[in-house]
């Protein structure tokens, strides 16, 4: 076996929890040995030696420790991968560990397209647009002004015309904005939500036009009576009832998928009948296509990851995953196969270069093209 496949077998091993402390120690001292042949992404470490010390770290660590931490289970006939920043620590020298120019050329290419931020564009009734720029952390809507990062934006008080604005996230955005009666929303990347500049007094309603968006909604009365709440789209009203749900739109082929982390939804067809919706309450997901809804338990943590800055995957496809990284990196995937059987389970930070979250698919056997800084294509 070469030296290139036992440690990758050793990686492998260590990722199960049935890698030795003999192993252990082996895997480390390769490390120390062959240290001059690590190419080091810039985002990762500052130098080599910062670098070698965070790997290091973390085997002394695994070394002292009495039981090896299991990072991942891999199921039968699944091919399964994981990531969190403490594997990208401990295997950083394997997964950069150079085999030839080209190759080098390749990662180096491929690690300096960078991750998603806050960005975003506001549009009003009238046509006024801004640009919200990574600067900017999130919108403040309230009395008819609109506040950035503290700072007045836009004053709607004489002017009726832009009684409504849109916000809407590129490929490689994402958004927060905080709404006229103080209810929080997350927009992730490709997503547009319309919303009020003021809220009437007998009902609340915003409209997700597109994409994917985590809302945390206030309550409020007046006159001791609850104000209703509504998220709205072509296929699904959603009356909120609780505080805390998810809403993807992204597949319309597959409907529209609500998953509730807090309190209880209502979720129906717009043309359906009120008192024919379905109540989800915490830990519940519904899909609505058309007038049918499917309603399941689910770890509420897959869905809502994004919202926290980390892709979650659980027994995905590679389509699955590829659409995700298209959209956060803004790339455009294409495929040398027409199917793949292939199966990922494994949490990956969303703020890492594509450069590092490929590597964590190529460790799992999937292999790849970079071509003209822009296609990614999946062999």
């Amino acid at each position: 076996m070469n030296n290139k496949k036992r440690y990758q077998e050793l990686a492998s091993k260590w990722l199960d929890g049935t890698i030795t402390e003999a192993e252990k120690i082996e895997f480390s001292h390769w490390y120390n040995d062959h240290n001059d042949d690590v190419d080091i992404p810039r985002s990762f470490a500052a130098d080599e030696e910062e670098l070698r010390m965070r790997i290091l770290n973390k085997i002394n660590n695994s070394l002292s420790a009495s039981k090896p931490t299991k990072v991942l289970r891999i199921p039968r006939k699944y091919i399964a991968i994981a990531a969190s920043l403490a594997l990208f620590f401990l295997f950083g020298g394997y997964l950069w560990y150079s085999n030839s120019g080209s190759e080098q050329a390749q990662i180096i290419s491929v690690n300096e397209v960078q991750p998603g931020g806050n960005k975003a564009k506001l549009t009003f009734a009238d046509g006024q647009e801004v640009d919200l720029s990574e600067q900017h952390t999130g919108l403040i809507v309230g009395d008819d002004i609109v506040y950035i990062d503290g700072s007045m934006l836009f004053d709607d008080e004489t002017d009726k015309s832009t009684s409504f604005a849109i916000l809407s996230t590129p490929r490689g955005g994402q958004y927060q904005i905080q709404l006229p009666d103080g209810s929080q929303v997350w927009l992730n990347s490709s997503s547009s939500l319309k919303f009020p500049k003021k809220f009437d007094t007998k009902f609340r309603a915003v409209e997700l036009l597109s994409g994917e968006a985590f809302f945390e909604i206030n309550t409020q009365y007046v006159d001791n009576k609850k104000i209703p709440f509504y998220v709205k789209n072509d296929n699904q009203l959603t009356e909120v009832l609780g505080t805390k749900f998810n809403v993807n739109m992204y597949e319309q082929a597959l409907g529209t998928i609500t998953t509730v982390t807090e309190g209880s939804v209502g979720v129906r067809s717009p043309h359906m009948e009120s008192n024919d919706g379905t109540v989800l309450t915490k830990g519940e997901q519904s899909i609505l296509k058309g007038q049918d809804v499917y309603v399941s338990q689910v770890n509420t943590d897959e869905f809502t990851a994004w919202k926290d800055g980390y892709f979650y995957f659980n027994d995905a496809s590679i389509y699955t995953v590829m659409a995700a990284f298209e959209r956060w990196y803004d790339i455009e995937v294409q495929y040398t196969s027409a199917k793949s059987d292939y199966l990922f389970v494994g949490k990956i930070p969303r703020n890492v270069t594509l450069g590092t979250a490929l590597n964590v698919l190529k460790s799992a056997g999937v292999s790849y093209e970079w071509k003209d800084n822009r296609y990614l294509i999946i062999k």
